[in-house]
Formats: structure tokens, C-alpha cells, sequence
């Protein structure tokens, strides 16, 4: 395996690096694919990061990133990880442990939908696919066994418990934007017993969110910015839609921006009448709740990044055990030809025929072990002959037990030795 991720994060890199890398991410994807040792691409892009996930066993880390350079950006400072840093960065990142909020299930989908359009578009190998499918296992197995996924929830809430003591049902709430906390945002003012909730969105959304959720749709963002005792925003598209021009009548207003990159102008905290939330300061608030969680959920991200590590490893041995069953079945097919036809086989004959197959699978590793030990290789030569056959001539201190060896299936076939019932014609000759 030779597996590395090329990522523009906004907490490393910036959001203007994350920016600039989404617009030539797609076309850096399908140009490394199409390069020689590149087995497979899949792209990952959300609002505040860029993943390129590379499969390219034969492929230097200096060649990739000279090629990537070439491709992408000048000043792109791509960050690279590789191998066992690559899986459990892609793992976290499934499980939303390197979300600005943790544990969001946002991320999860996202990475599906990009393993997806690769697939889509003949870009995923089966390394990654393997990687990602994984990954969304782990990912819903920590959403099953800790509370982390009720920390994106929480954020709203919150949030607006930071606002201090309000009158809810005397509020006038405009929600800006129908992202991924927007549902939430509703469902959280009106448990507080707020009545008017108003929503903008200039998406196309709106009007579709507003009926859905019996709420009153705005056209005007300034005119219900200007009426609003509590704007809220959950856009996250770019850019800042609410101004300190826009609140420059000095009546109290409490603003709260769930949306990275912001949707509020920073100059809007400085404001004496406005009281300001933004993400950073409820993350800074909701983080400790979570330790207990976040140190499972690491524990699962490290069960499943093993488990993947085996299942590859597993993978590679595959074609030649394929290959020796169809050499073996091959000798099998030979001798069975050589058998006298159209009448029962005697006991003897039966013999003969598997002493002389014996012999033939026996030819080969007999010459082998000859030519080590005319080489000075006997110890490795017998060491390998122990992990393919079993035989004890040296006895490695890791030696499985027989009976437990016989249990298990064969990748190729999937039959244990108990699952080879013995043929009654034989037993009877």
C-alpha cells in the first residue's frame, strides 16, 4: 500500500488556500488519474477543506508532489500524509473529529457522495474504495457508541443560551441561509417559546425550507435584518451578508453566525449594541463536554484503521493463493486423466495416482530447498517453508495450533479442511 492524502485545511492552510484549491481540485483529480502509477483518485471538498485521496503504490512522495504542484495552484502549501497517517486522518475525518464541530454527520455524507462521483467517473481503485467504505463503517459505529453526534445538535442550543436571559416569545428571529443547522436553529427558538421566526435565503431554498417548517419566507434580507431581534445565519457559502452597516440603528440585537466561513462581518462584534456568537467561541464552550466521547471515538478510529490495515494485507496475498489452487488443480486434472476409464478403480491404482501427484507438488519446493541450501539459505528457506506448509523442522516461537489452522477458510474458496466432506467411493475402493 502506498496511500496519500494532499489536503488544503482551513484551520492549516486558511480559508483563502481551501478556496483556491476547490476551484482546480476537480481537474487535479482527473489529470493525476490519468498519469502513469496513479492507480486512483478520490476528491473531497466542503466548505473548509480539500482532500485528494491518491492511490499510487509506485509513485515517490516527490514525484506526486511535483505533479501536484504543476497542476494545482503555485502557492498552494498542499499538507501530505501518507500510509498509516493517510488512514487514520481519512478515518477521523469520517467520524467529524476534525470537523470545527465534532461529531457533525455532515462530513460522513459528503464522503460518500465523493466516493461516489469517483466511482461515477472511473477515478476510485479498490484500495480506496476499500479505505472510504470502511471509514463510514467506523463512522456509524462511533455515532452508535458514544454521544458525539449529538454535539452538532447541541451547537445551536448552545449558542443561543449565550445570548443570556430573553424573552423568547417577545423575539423577532430571522434565520439567514437553510444549512445544516438551520432545522435545528427553528426547532431550538421555538422550544424557547419563540412565535416569530422569519427565514432568508437567497439559495432558491427559502421558500421550500419556510413552507416545510411553517415558517414566513423574506425576500428583503436588509428589511427583516432591520425588524430582527435575533438574526442567526447558517449559509457557509462565502462571503459576509450581514454588515455592521446593516445594524447601525442602536437598538439591542443579538446575532449568532453558525457558518464557517463566517456570514458576519467581523466588525459586527464591535458594536456595543449587538451581542455576538460565532462558532469559535461555542466550540471553545462545547469542546470539554465532549472528552469523554472524543477519547472513545479515538479508539474506534484506531480499532478500525487495524482492521482495514488487515483486511489490505489480506488482500495482497490474494492473487497467489488463487494462483497456486489453480496450479494444484491443474496436477489434479492431469493424474485424474491418466486413470484407467470405464471400469472401478482398484485400491493400488488409487495410490499410485496420489503418490505420483505428490511427487509433482513435492518437485518444486524439494529443488527449491536444495538450491538455498547450496546458497547458505536454509534458515529463511525453512522459515518460509514453515508459514506455507507447516512443517516443524524449525520451530517459530509465533506457531498456531494445528486444529486452529484447520478451522479457518481459505481466502480463494472459502472452505475450512471440515468443509472437504470425504468422497464415499474412495473410502469404499
Amino acid at each position: 500500500m502506498n496511500l496519500r492524502i494532499f489536503s488544503v485545511q482551513h484551520n492549516h492552510q486558511g480559508l483563502a488556500e481551501v478556496a483556491r484549491a476547490t476551484d482546480v481540485a476537480s481537474r487535479i483529480a482527473h489529470e493525476l488519474r490519468g498519469t502513469r502509477d496513479v492507480d486512483g483518485v478520490v476528491l473531497l471538498t466542503t466548505c473548509n477543506r480539500v482532500e485528494l485521496l491518491v492511490d499510487a503504490p509506485d509513485l515517490a512522495t516527490a514525484h506526486a508532489r511535483l505533479r501536484l504542484a504543476r497542476l494545482g495552484p503555485e502557492t498552494s502549501a498542499w499538507e501530505v500524509m501518507e500510509d498509516e497517517d493517510a488512514l487514520t486522518h481519512i478515518f477521523r475525518v469520517a467520524a467529524g473529529l476534525e470537523s470545527m464541530i465534532m461529531g457533525e454527520r455532515e462530513i460522513a455524507g459528503q464522503l460518500r457522495r465523493a466516493l461516489n462521483d469517483a466511482q461515477d467517473n472511473d477515478l476510485a481503485s479498490p484500495v480506496l474504495t476499500t479505505l472510504i467504505e470502511e471509514a463510514l463503517r467506523t463512522s456509524r459505529r462511533i455515532a452508535r457508541e458514544t454521544s458525539l453526534h449529538a454535539a452538532g445538535r447541541s451547537v445551536v442550543s448552545e449558542a443561543l443560551d449565550l445570548l443570556g436571559p430573553l424573552d423568547w416569545s417577545a423575539q423577532r428571529v430571522l434565520i439567514v441561509g437553510t444549512g445544516s443547522f438551520a432545522g435545528a436553529v427553528v426547532s431550538a427558538a421555538r422550544s424557547r417559546g419563540a412565535h416569530d421566526v422569519s427565514v432568508h435565503s437567497a439559495s432558491g431554498r427559502g421558500q421550500a425550507f419556510a413552507e416545510s417548517h411553517q415558517l414566513r419566507y423574506v425576500h428583503e434580507l436588509p428589511d427583516a435584518v432591520h425588524r430582527a431581534d435575533v438574526i442567526v445565519t447558517c449559509r457557509g457559502t462565502g462571503g459576509h451578508v450581514i454588515t455592521a452597516d446593516m445594524l447601525a440603528c442602536p437598538r439591542p440585537v443579538a446575532v449568532v453566525d453558525l457558518s464557517l466561513p463566517g456570514d458576519v462581518a467581523p466588525e459586527v462584534a464591535g458594536l456595543p449594541h449587538v451581542t455576538a456568537v460565532d462558532l469559535a467561541r461555542i466550540q471553545r464552550d462545547v469542546a470539554p463536554r465532549w472528552n469523554d466521547d472524543a477519547e472513545r471515538a479515538a479508539e474506534l478510529v484506531s480499532e478500525g484503521v487495524e482492521n482495514l490495515l488487515a483486511k489490505l494485507r489480506t488482500k495482497q496475498v490474494d492473487p497467489a493463493v488463487v494462483e497456486l489452487r489453480q496450479a494444484v488443480l491443474e496436477l489434479v486434472s492431469d493424474e485424474v486423466s491418466r486413470l484407467p476409464q470405464g471400469r472401478p478403480l482398484e485400491r493400488d491404482e488409487c495410490a499410485h495416482a496420489l503418490r505420483r501427484l505428490a511427487t509433482r507438488l513435492l518437485h518444486t519446493p524439494s529443488m527449491r530447498a536444495k538450491q538455498a541450501a547450496e546458497a547458505g539459505r536454509s534458515e529463511a528457506y525453512l522459515s518460509a517453508l514453515y508459514e506455507v506448509c507447516g512443517i516443524t523442522a524449525i520451530s517459530p516461537a509465533n506457531e498456531l495450533n494445528p486444529d486452529e489452522l484447520e478451522s479457518q477458510h481459505c481466502p480463494a474458496t472459502g472452505l475450512s479442511l471440515g468443509d472437504l466432506d470425504p468422497n464415499p467411493r474412495l473410502e469404499a475402493l
